[in-house]
């Protein structure tokens, strides 16, 4: 099995800011390489057995029932038809800091619409630049300012992910910073090290890592098979 590669991440985050570049942030465009990515891994390590609905070239997302609204989900595993996995991605190409709490609160929400229902774990997603352009109401080409990702912002997720397990919390949760050339569209992930402070690199390097996040989904796959 192929699981997570890397460098098919990195691929799919140059695919979608090049569509963000041509097409605008509104286009879902965007999305659909990141959700490709997303989708194939998820298929090598769940199998044959199970579908993958994601926004695809000939696939869709899949509506979820919640516990207050229905909800397209980005990734959805499914077996015999029946959701037995969730997944949302946030990629924030700009502007990050303006909306960071409303980042934080829907994601909660839409956790909690979802994992509320029963048993049906939502994984989240987060794809941040570690230097993010803040573009005025006016301003198409040339940032404002920069902001800098810090320890701040990374706080609310670590005291989310380290809560008792409730339906707002998400089951499993990565969280990526990269670096982005702004001419080029070349992608790399953030040297975080000096950046953040050492507590906060330990979590970003293990816990919130793409790696262990996909290595999480696998155990709990593995424990499904199990109860069958």
């Amino acid at each position: 099995m192929k699981k997570y590669k890397e460098k098919d991440f990195i691929n799919a985050l140059e695919a979608s800011f090049k569509a963000y570049k041509e097409f605008g942030a509104r286009s879902t465009a965007k999305l659909k390489p990141i959700h490709k990515f997303l989708a194939d891994t998820l298929s090598d390590i769940w199998g044959k057995n199970y579908t993958i609905h994601f926004l695809g070239e000939d696939t869709k997302e899949m509506t979820i029932e919640g516990k207050y609204y229905p909800k397209d989900i980005d990734i959805t595993v499914a077996n015999n038809g029946k959701p037995v996995f969730c997944l949302g991605i946030k990629f924030v190409t700009s502007n990050y800091k303006q909306n960071a709490n409303n980042y934080f609160e829907n994601m909660m929400g839409e956790t909690a619409n979802i994992q509320a229902v029963g048993d049906l774990p939502y994984a989240q997603l987060l794809i941040l630049r570690s230097q993010t352009p803040y573009y005025a109401k006016n301003e198409t080409e040339i940032p404002s300012k920069i902001e800098i990702i810090s320890d701040k912002n990374i706080s609310k997720y670590l005291k989310l992910i380290f809560d008792k397990p409730q339906a707002h919390r998400p089951d499993y949760l990565g969280i990526q910073l990269i670096d982005i050339d702004e001419k080029t569209g070349k992608v790399s992930f953030s040297n975080i090290d000096k950046s953040f402070s050492k507590d906060t690199v330990k979590f970003l390097k293990n816990k919130l890592s793409l790696k262990h996040f996909f290595n999480e989904i696998e155990t709990y796959r593995d424990y499904l098979l199990i109860k069958k």
